[in-house]
């Protein structure tokens, strides 16, 4: 079945096909928890299995990264653009071609800043294949990729959660879908990596792409419209015509350091997750999601952390 899904992808299946409405929802998606304690202190409707254009680009990075981690091959070594990237998606946003290479590092810059498709596509096309050597097993690369997604996300809690492409278009069958407390799940642990956080937080940057001999420089801007405002570093915007308008962000404001009834001391971490999927202003609502989470977090953090009820925790939710 898995390669019959693949097979429908690979040749360019464009038509987007009819949602269920009793599955996938056309309503707004929100939720803001506190990435340390994963307390939720706002959410509407976050349960909802709904498209996420874009955000899907958060698993592939991931995926990506832990696979250069646990290879220890690193982020630095080149991978080739496959042409048949270009039959499942479009062009792209940074004009990458059949046989072009790049370093995984650069293409991670271009799918976190960009949201290029091709070089999440080409993402998944080395790893994927590196995966299947190294098991010694046959199959499409892209098909390994994606199941690596999917386990990232069951890992992470994300029960919730059908990822069937790296770039989240809504081309393939079956439909791709999450929710915001799954994009939350998988978040945290994003922005739990330093290096993950280093991709999200700059505006603008120039990539190296090895073109026939050459070497051409592509600059790069970063979708994201609310980086650097209220101490936002990230994390990815989504907008596809089955999404809506999709944006993941993160803030962290100065650590606390707390003196103990021992006279020890403390030190608290304060960072706030915002996802907000299917919105007609993602930035503007995101904007207004956090300082709501962070006026409910200070309240909550006066009362001494209380826990009145595990659904209010990220686990239970």
């Amino acid at each position: 079945m898995a390669r019959q899904c693949f097979r429908a992808l690979i040749l360019g299946l464009s038509t987007l096909f009819a949602l269920q409405p009793d599955t996938l929802r056309a309503q707004s998606s929100v939720l803001v928890v506190d990435a340390f304690n994963k307390k939720v202190h706002v959410a509407g409707n976050a349960q909802s299995k709904r498209p996420v254009g874009g955000l899907a680009k958060i698993a592939t990075a991931m995926v990506t990264l832990d696979w250069a981690e646990a290879s220890k091959v690193g982020v630095g070594v080149l991978a080739t653009v496959p042409s048949y990237a270009f039959q499942i998606s479009d062009a792209g946003t940074i004009g990458l071609q059949p046989g072009d290479q790049a370093t995984l590092r650069d293409l991670i810059y271009a799918t976190m800043m960009s949201s290029d498709n091709i070089a999440a596509i080409t993402l998944g096309d080395f790893v994927g294949r590196d995966h299947l050597a190294r098991l010694g097993r046959n199959g499409h690369p892209m098909e390994e990729f994606v199941r690596q997604m999917n386990q990232l996300a069951k890992r992470e809690g994300a029960r919730g959660t059908r990822f069937t492409n790296p770039h989240g278009l809504e081309n393939s069958r079956p439909l791709p879908y999450s929710t915001a407390t799954d994009m939350a799940r998988i978040s945290i642990y994003a922005v739990s990596r330093p290096a993950m956080r280093f991709y999200t937080n700059q505006g603008s940057r120039s990539i190296t792409i090895y073109r026939a001999g050459q070497q051409l420089s592509v600059p790069l801007k970063n979708t994201n419209q609310l980086l650097g405002v209220d101490l936002i570093d990230g994390v990815k915007t989504g907008n596809t015509a089955q999404s809506g308008g999709c944006v993941v962000i993160s803030a962290e404001k100065p650590s606390s350091v707390v003196v103990q009834a021992d006279n020890s001391s403390a030190i608290y971490r304060h960072r706030m997750v915002v996802v907000v999927l299917g919105s007609a202003n993602p930035f503007g609502e995101a904007r207004t999601l956090l300082h709501q989470g962070w006026a409910a977090y200070d309240r909550w953090l006066a009362a001494g952390r209380p826990i009145t009820d595990k659904r209010q925790m990220l686990d239970h939710f």
